[in-house]
């Protein structure tokens, strides 16, 4: 979705600058920038709704780890709306989530002393 947006944007800049520019287009620019936004946002929610109903769900003793740090990437997942580089943390460390759920592999767990 920041693509869309970041694409929106410019070219919403570009047709306001323009003299020649069609008088409808900037508020169509501005509103598919807007769009993408708001749309990339709701996206972001599902996915951290989702993975902490997921977690609750396995969160059966106390051993599990990480159910901090897996909601924690989806927090991570969430600020990606607004910095694009943190997809690049968020993305494969969710993948590497539903790849383990998937394939009914364990998820790493925290090693408590007995």
């Amino acid at each position: 979705m920041t693509l869309i947006s970041d694409f929106a944007l410019r070219w919403f800049l570009l047709t306001t600058r323009s003299p020649d520019a069609t008088t409808g287009m900037a508020p169509v620019w501005f509103l598919l920038q807007a769009l993408s936004f708001w749309i990339g946002l709701l996206v972001a929610v599902i996915i951290l709704v989702c993975l902490l109903a997921d977690l609750w769900a396995l969160n059966t003793d106390s051993a599990r780890l990480l159910s901090l740090l897996w909601g924690v990437s989806g927090i991570v997942h969430l600020g990606g709306i607004l910095f694009t580089e943190l997809f690049l943390i968020s993305v494969p460390v969710l993948s590497y989530y539903v790849y383990q759920r998937r394939t009914g592999d364990e998820l790493p767990r925290l090693h408590t002393p007995i």
